[in-house]
């Protein structure tokens, strides 16, 4: 394994390695994002516009707010999900949002030992 810096999310991606997975192949991740107001929430959809990412909009009621989920395919690598998270918590927060963490499935390494088919399991980091 890389060497992965002593962080939140360091924190994450070394249990996700811990628990087998290949942090070398790529899925989909969510940045989540809260809003109090739905129309904050909209603001921050149309400041990501990059064309490699899905923004996802939806009440969140457990907290009582709107929701935005950023999703992209890649490779859960610790600088680049840092910068990704730090670049949309920055327009979150000028919108009047706040980060709420990041996930994606676990993907086992089927290298490690054989299995009938990919096992997937949830992981995340809790702001």
């Amino acid at each position: 394994m890389k060497n992965i810096p002593d962080d939140e999310n360091g924190d994450v991606l070394r249990s996700m390695h811990e628990a087998g997975d290949s942090l070398e192949k790529p899925r989909m991740i969510d940045f989540c994002f809260i809003f109090p107001e739905r129309e904050e929430a909209l603001r921050f959809a149309a400041e990501v516009p990059e064309f490699d990412y899905e923004v996802c909009i939806s009440r969140y009621e457990g907290k009582q707010m709107w929701q935005v989920i950023v999703k992209r395919f890649m490779k859960p690598e610790h600088s680049e999900v840092g910068r990704i998270e730090a670049d949309l918590s920055a327009r979150a927060t000028a919108v009047g949002g706040a980060a709420d963490g990041w996930g994606c499935m676990n993907i086992e390494d089927l290298k490690k030992e054989p299995i009938q088919s990919p096992q997937t399991t949830p992981v995340s980091a809790p702001r």
